[in-house]
């Protein structure tokens, strides 16, 4: 089975997702619920547009050697800093043959076939997020649950779940609280503020803490004093707010505030190794890839995952030779042009 393989029959799997050939947000914008962007698409679209605005500068005079990917994601050593995005409900959003529990098991074993994590979603059904959380508990706290921010109870509930199987870390994606379909759901999603979210810190321990749904230097900074351990620059795919910037385009400015004192992951729009290797030069510790994922589990299960894990690292290891980088730490800045 080839990677062309697995996404060929990701198609046939699927009946809402297009699987265009170019998964830039174009054909979906406005599909919420759905596989697209909210409103115009604009912020998913420019999620994927920025990044190709991105260029690399090419060394090739130097020794030949070996380069070693190999990344530290709290107690796990990786083979790579790539890890899945929580994508949930893959038959409301993609049209999935595939069942949600076949799809999350896949994605979870395949990721770790390849030595690489994943995180999983989360809906307002009871099911939707303790199927994930028992997936994660079979694969030995392998993964990263990660809670909406329903009202408390609901929220509190969750929590202690996630943290009964001992997880790699826990998140929660703040950002969800602009999800339209959920605001109106039972239980609802409600937004959090620092001091909930330290709260919840509390509960959790030493377990790390995750906030996703970071683009500005202030939400990161309340993100640190909040006690998170890591935030993730993300605007939820374009699916929260229309006319937004892009992921990568803040990425920047929010590494230089956080100034090392929680880990800084990526997502938004990426879809290859060489869009890692982007993000990771502009400061990110590690880069979370949804879609391809997603369609690699629906087209090829645990087979797929891990043929697109390979590749994903294969295709971050050729960037670094060419420019001649030998671990992650000699990813720079200079190894890379960007116009913002």
């Amino acid at each position: 089975m080839t990677i062309v393989d697995v996404f060929n029959q990701a198609k046939q799997n699927m009946s809402i997702c297009k699987m265009c050939k170019e998964c830039n947000g174009e054909v979906c914008k406005g599909q919420v619920p759905g596989p697209g962007g909210k409103g115009s698409g604009s912020t998913f679209i420019r999620n994927v547009q920025k990044l190709k605005e991105i260029t690399l500068n090419m060394e090739v005079i130097h020794q030949d050697y070996e380069v070693d990917t190999s990344f530290q994601f709290f107690n796990e050593k990786l083979a790579a800093p790539i890890l899945a995005a929580p994508i949930a409900n893959v038959k409301i959003n993609y049209g999935s043959s595939v069942e949600e529990e076949v799809y999350l098991r896949s994605l979870i074993k395949g990721l770790k076939q390849a030595n690489l994590l994943g995180f999983v979603g989360d809906g307002p059904q009871k099911e939707a997020f303790d199927v994930a959380v028992q997936i994660i508990k079979e694969n030995f706290g392998h993964g990263v649950p990660t809670i909406k921010p329903w009202e408390i109870n609901a929220f509190l509930r969750k929590l202690e779940y996630a943290i009964a199987i001992n997880p790699t870390a826990i998140a929660i994606d703040v950002d969800a609280a602009g999800l339209v379909a959920l605001k109106s759901a039972n239980p609802s999603v409600t937004f959090k503020d620092i001091e909930e979210l330290k709260a919840i810190k509390q509960l959790i321990k030493s377990t790390p803490l995750i906030i996703k749904g970071i683009m500005t230097s202030k939400d990161a900074l309340a993100a640190i004093d909040a006690q998170a351990d890591a935030i993730i620059v993300s605007n939820h795919g374009g699916r929260v707010l229309d006319g937004g910037k892009s992921s990568i385009e803040v990425l920047e400015e929010i590494v230089k505030a956080v100034d090392k004192r929680c880990m800084v992951l990526v997502d938004g729009g990426f879809r290859s190794g060489t869009d890692v290797f982007k993000a990771l030069a502009l400061g990110a510790n590690a880069v979370l890839i949804g879609r391809p994922f997603s369609h690699a589990a629906i087209g090829g299960l645990e087979e797929g995952v891990k043929i697109l894990s390979e590749r994903l690292i294969n295709e971050l290891k050729d960037c670094m030779t060419m420019t001649n980088c030998t671990t992650l730490q000699d990813i720079r800045r200079s190894c890379v042009n960007s116009p913002f």
